[in-house]
């Protein structure tokens, strides 16, 4: 699929994160349609990448988990973020409860979940490196971070906290450096999984 707004190169330096990033990816079509999981995904759920291509993301949520799809999908195409917890049904039938964060048109009609096991599940599979504890983060970063998380911009979050942009600029570059991620949505995916702002 090609972007018209996003060179060939762009999109495979997009993909090349997307199959490299520490966190469980899925990407999905505006038919719930998976078009593409990253191998941190297969990890977690124990499902094949080209196997689950094609598969509706409904057909692998347990069935407590299907009744609200339909709203919290036009959620996310309707505000372009959108955040639960489920419970998929890996192909040996155990159940693997998650917390996503999803964030639509990455690509256009394209969109991504993070998604990370709950507290209690084993995240062996997820963590980069040494572990880490939730309380690591200021009360500062952990709010410029979760307001970024919602999509709004530095100046709107520095609004909100009635700080300057500078300084909300400042504590999430911290809690970046903090949670060693490269990238703000690195370190909200991270921050999420380790329980430093609500999934």
């Amino acid at each position: 699929m090609t972007s018209p707004w996003m060179s060939e190169g762009e999109e495979r330096t997009l993909w090349g994160f997307f199959e490299g990033a520490p966190v469980a990816l899925l990407a999905a079509d505006d038919d719930r349609r998976i078009v593409r999981v990253n191998s941190r995904w297969c990890d977690l759920t124990g499902y094949e990448g080209n196997a689950i291509a094609g598969t509706r993301i409904d057909d692998l949520l347990a069935p407590e988990s299907r009744p609200g799809i339909e709203m919290r999908w036009s959620d996310l195409l309707g505000t372009g973020l959108s955040t639960a917890r489920l419970v998929l049904m890996r192909p040996d039938h155990v159940r693997v409860p998650i917390r996503y964060g999803a964030f639509a048109n990455i690509l256009p009609g394209v969109h991504v979940a993070a998604c990370l096991p709950e507290p209690g599940q084993d995240p062996r599979a997820l963590r980069p490196g040494r572990a880490r504890r939730a309380g690591q983060l200021t009360r500062r970063e952990q709010e410029s971070l979760r307001l970024v998380a919602l999509g709004m911009t530095t100046t709107a979050a520095a609004e909100q906290l009635g700080i300057s942009p500078e300084t909300v600029r400042t504590h999430v570059r911290n809690a970046m450096n903090k949670l060693g991620a490269r990238t703000r949505a690195q370190a909200i995916a991270v921050a999420m999984r380790d329980g430093e702002i609500p999934a």
